[in-house]
């Protein structure tokens, strides 16, 4: 039997940053990047939310060591209140001159 050569093709953790998407959290659109980022290592409801339009379980393998793939998918949310002022004061800093 003919085995095809398996060709590997590394995922760049910015790769996908601008992809936009609806969070359940916070009740609007938000890009990827926001949810790599919004809760270190990333949002525990990465997987969820992104396994219909990427690869998420390719990009968390290999732009995330197994301890933080366990801390970011095994962590409690915050409260709805919480989730919004801590995004709110995040962007602030991002945009702050």
């Amino acid at each position: 039997m003919l085995r095809r050569p398996c060709y590997h093709i590394a995922v760049s953790i910015e790769q996908y940053d601008s992809e936009q998407i609806r969070c359940p959290r916070l009740g609007g659109d938000v890009i990827f990047q926001f949810c790599r980022t919004c809760d270190p290592p990333f949002c525990h409801r990465i997987i969820v939310c992104w396994a219909g339009r990427i690869d998420i379980g390719t990009y968390l393998a290999e732009n995330f060591s197994a301890e933080q793939i366990y801390a970011g998918l095994g962590k409690k949310p915050d409260n709805k209140l919480a989730q919004i002022l801590k995004a709110a004061e995040k962007s602030k800093k991002n945009y702050e001159c």
